[in-house]
């Protein structure tokens, strides 16, 4: 090793104290804070995108609801019917360009085109479009179907279509795609953002200044855009456009199958970001300098110090006698010189000994000979017993793994039986929910029966005019609409997301009482509800709502099992310090003391085998404990049976700006 001056070790010490986190400011910056800010700008990028592509897909299917409407006057003999509707649609709706009615051969029996005097309009009858492929698609699925961006030979102009099929018949309507660029302008927030609607061939449909639109580019030479084609999910990175360098995100809208382009200018989306590094390097240079500064002037000052303290412990080491040792203000150096002086003073007394120490050395490695015979021999005993325990070490080593082999699959037969018995359990509750879907539907299927009834006689008594039609089409629209809510909450209570989330109990238990709430009506069941909103769990939320379903269809059961005068059930939720307590209570007479403590047993039922698998306290119970951390208890009540649940809560935390 080369020996170097104190002076230059200390500056080079300092110099590298200083500027060690300048380099590690530089690498952080450059592993972590240069990737969170493109993650943070992508992030933004993306829920942007899901905004507006939210809210294009609102504008095209608020845009359907006319063409809905009209095909629902086409059964009328009389076109007249259906030329009013199509009139007062234009009217109402500015983005419509035109809408026609085509037969079944393909010829328009009624059409409207906005801003063309009725003349013109009529020289449209019976033109020829069954070779119209938009037509053709909608004739052949029988399904309403999209267009992509055309040349309308009926509106003029550049226009997107929807082709809705009317029974035999099929009702267009055409859109201006310069609304669909005011619409897109207006949800613009700001002035370098670009926003661009393209159809499935990479088009561009509209865009918020409406100049793309107007030059119909296709940007499928894009890679960014043609990454789209074999994507069915979020697209995001760099593209050029008109040379300029871009970053946006690419997001499909589901009723039209087109998508949605954000994108900003490179250097504005990062603008703010290379600021504050800027800032950030002034500052810290600025920082390591003075500190630099202030490290030499102390490196100076210490190395003067202990320079001269070497060369008086040099005076020393030649044999001479040193005097006047220097001490500072520093206690740490002063105690180095004074041992150094003393250590000085001691050396030729130490001198004086050695002579002395050498003979008793002599004659103790003599004695210590002695001893490494003795030892040698200890050694080879303690070899011996090492080996033994080594073998009986070994032993052990096998006897264990053979142990952990049986826990394993002793583990492996349990956890399968766990998961047959929360499938059967999951099947049982799908039959429940089967049986209050039926419920559900009953009363609006009634309406619907009561209003085609009442549709047919005021037909006979001549009544129907436009708007009743209207009434008649809303009423049913809302009932259909009714029933397919109870479709979309029946998949999502059994939807296959195992994935941990924050959820509100009390949004689980409303949507598990709207399951049950037709069953429970058509019993006389009365149901309270007194919970305390805005308290938020960690786990899945389809198997806390399965365990609320598990209780509540225990306690319709029995209700009806034993016929209650007034049967209720209530259901109430409170927090205290840190758990949420919630509890289900009956009024069934309550369960006999010999099997409270067996309600929780796996394939334990009092219900007959028909009735009942005796897996759904059990499941409850495991989802309870396992997944939420809580516990589930049962106890007798004044008149009935309790069930309390008690898990631990999060604490509710304002949210100021998501990241991915």
């Amino acid at each position: 090793m080369v020996a170097r001056p104190l002076r230059h070790m200390l500056v080079r010490f300092a110099a590298l104290i200083t500027l060690l986190p300048l380099g590690l400011t530089a690498l952080l910056g450059s592993l972590w804070l240069l990737p969170a800010a493109e993650q943070e700008i992508a992030s933004y990028h993306r829920q942007l995108a899901l905004t507006i592509a939210g809210q294009v897909d609102s504008y095209f299917k608020a845009s359907r609801v006319s063409a809905v409407s009209v095909a629902a006057v086409t059964g009328q003999t009389d076109l007249a019917v259906v030329q009013k509707a199509i009139a007062t649609n234009l009217q109402l709706l500015k983005r419509l360009r035109a809408m026609y009615l085509v037969d079944a051969t393909g010829r328009v029996r009624a059409v409207g085109v906005s801003n063309m005097s009725k003349a013109l309009q009529g020289d449209l009858l019976g033109l020829d479009l069954s070779r119209n492929e938009l037509f053709q698609k909608a004739r052949a699925s029988g399904t309403e179907q999209w267009s992509d961006s055309f040349l309308s030979v009926v509106g003029g102009g550049l226009s997107v279509a929807v082709a809705m099929p009317a029974g035999s018949n099929v009702v267009i309507e055409e859109f201006d795609l310069a609304h669909l660029s005011e619409f897109l302008h207006q949800t613009t927030p700001g002035s370098e953002q670009l926003i661009m609607l393209i159809d499935r061939h990479g088009q561009v449909v509209a865009d918020q200044a409406g100049t793309w639109t107007a030059q119909q580019l296709n940007l499928n030479n894009i890679p960014l855009i043609h990454e789209r084609l074999t994507s069915t999910k979020e697209v995001r990175g760099s593209l050029v456009l008109n040379g300029i360098e871009m970053v946006g995100s690419l997001h499909k809208i589901n009723t039209v199958d087109w998508w949605i382009l954000v994108a900003r200018p490179r250097h504005a989306a990062y603008r703010q970001l290379w600021t504050s590094l800027g800032i950030m390097a002034v500052t810290l240079a600025a920082t390591t300098l003075a500190a630099f500064g202030v490290a030499m002037v102390l490196t100076r000052r210490m190395s003067q110090r202990f320079e001269s303290l070497a060369e008086h412990a040099q005076l020393v080491t030649r044999g001479g006698e040193a005097t006047d040792w220097p001490h500072s203000t520093i206690v740490e150096f002063n105690a180095l010189a004074d041992s150094l002086q003393q250590m000085s003073e001691s050396l030729h007394e130490r001198a004086r000994l050695l002579e002395d120490e050498i003979a008793e050395r002599q004659h103790a490695q003599e004695e210590l000979h002695e001893k490494a015979l003795l030892l040698e021999q200890e050694i080879g005993e303690r070899v011996l017993a090492e080996h033994n325990l080594q073998v009986k070490q070994t032993q052990l080593e096998a006897l264990n793994l053979t142990l952990e082999a049986r826990v394993l699959e002793e583990l492996a037969k349990n956890r399968e039986k766990d998961a047959l018995m929360i499938q059967q359990g999951r099947l049982a509750a799908m039959g429940e929910m089967l049986s209050n879907i039926a419920h559900q539907w009953r009363q609006p299927l009634n309406e619907l029966g009561i209003m085609i009834q009442t549709l047919r006689l005021e037909y006979d008594d001549k009544l129907l005019d436009g708007s009743r039609i209207d009434e008649f089409s809303d009423d049913c629209m809302r009932t259909i609409l009714h029933m397919s809510k109870t479709i979309d909450t029946f998949r999502d209570f059994f939807k296959k997301d195992r994935s941990l989330q924050q959820f509100d109990p009390s949004v689980c238990i409303v949507a598990t009482v709207e399951l049950l709430k037709a069953s429970l009506q058509a019993a006389g069941i009365s149901l309270r509800l007194d919970l305390q909103p805005e308290c938020l769990l960690q786990g899945q939320p389809n198997d806390f709502s399965q365990v609320i379903l598990n209780i509540l269809n225990n306690a319709r059961d029995i209700l009806l099992a034993r016929a209650v005068a007034t049967p209720v059930i209530t259901v109430t939720s409170q927090q205290a310090q840190g758990v949420l307590v919630i509890v289900v209570e009956d009024n069934g007479g309550g369960i006999a003391a010999d099997i409270v403590d067996k309600v929780f047993d796996p394939y334990f039922t009092t219900k007959h085998k028909a009735q009942g698998t005796g897996l759904g306290l059990y499941i409850s119970k495991k989802i309870i404990e396992g997944n939420f951390n809580g516990t589930i208890t049962v106890e007798h009540c004044p008149g009935g049976t309790r069930f309390r649940i008690a898990v631990p809560v999060r604490i509710a935390e304002t949210v100021h700006g998501e990241s991915d």
